[in-house]
């Protein structure tokens, strides 16, 4: 598993930045598709239990998971395994650099481009309004984050995301990936904690909604709009990323590399 999250990282780091950058955009437009889908799975269910409807988000949101790693798109977020091929000498920083800056930037095209793409086409309507009600209430708890808090989430968030990467690099079967990717995955919506991609996809949506929401929208919803200003944007975007940066390459690749690969190097 060590040895192939190290070959995985280097051939990421290989290819050409156009490839990349498609990829990337790909990733993101799947994150907002699963978030849009949990939103869509825990609308309306006011009165329901309220750890089971969180579970069921959480399995809906897998859904961005599975199109990203089955599908073999670039996340920003889970591409932090590469630290690992880094740390083994196979990868300079500056083609790591080079490959996270690509892949974050691509990320941000896909997740903001698919949520107008979705706000447009008025999915914000969907469960009587209640979608999109969902979707405003998730942005505001994100706005409402502090920078130390938004770190800590962060780091914890990216940490439960690369575990289930990791995981896969144990699959023999596309329904081992699968698999693998559903606990790690659903934990982390259930838990309420965050990474830059997610950020990417619900501020902006966000901001959508309440520019193109018509006043029936408003009426059937208890939630203000909300204009995310970039300064916002990227007071919740920096610490976040961070914290993604040190939960995924730090606690998941450069713990296992130091265990596994790391004898090998020596």
């Amino acid at each position: 598993m060590a040895q192939l999250a190290e070959r995985t990282g280097v051939k990421k780091a290989e290819q050409d930045w156009h490839r990349l950058l498609a990829l990337s955009a790909l990733a993101g437009a799947f994150v907002a598709f699963g978030a849009t889908f949990a939103a869509a799975v825990t609308a309306g269910a006011d009165g329901a239990p309220e750890g089971l409807v969180l579970l069921a988000g959480g399995l809906a949101f897998t859904l961005a998971y599975v199109l990203a790693i089955v599908g073999g798109a670039e996340l920003f977020t889970t591409n932090n395994l590469m630290v690992m091929a880094w740390a083994h000498g196979r990868l300079p920083l500056r083609r790591l650099f080079r490959a996270w800056g690509i892949v974050f930037v691509g990320n941000f095209i896909g997740a903001a481009g698919m949520a107008a793409l979705l706000i447009l086409s008025e999915r914000h309507e969907e469960v009587s309004g209640g979608l999109g009600g969902k979707l405003l209430s998730t942005a505001h708890q994100i706005n409402d984050l502090g920078a130390l808090e938004a770190l800590l989430l962060g780091i914890l968030g990216n940490s439960l995301l690369c575990l289930g990467v990791w995981l896969t690099y144990s699959a023999r079967s596309t329904v081992d990936r699968i698999l693998a990717l559903t606990p790690p995955v659903a934990a982390f919506y259930v838990l309420g904690l965050e990474h830059a991609i997610a950020v990417m996809f619900y501020l902006p949506c966000a901001t959508m909604i309440s520019l193109f929401a018509d006043a029936q929208f408003w009426a059937v919803t208890d939630y203000q709009p909300l204009w995310v200003s970039p300064f916002d944007f990227l007071r919740v975007l920096v610490p976040v990323t961070i914290g993604n940066v040190l939960g995924g390459g730090a606690l998941v690749a450069l713990i296992y590399w130091f265990v596994y690969l790391q004898p090998a190097r020596n």
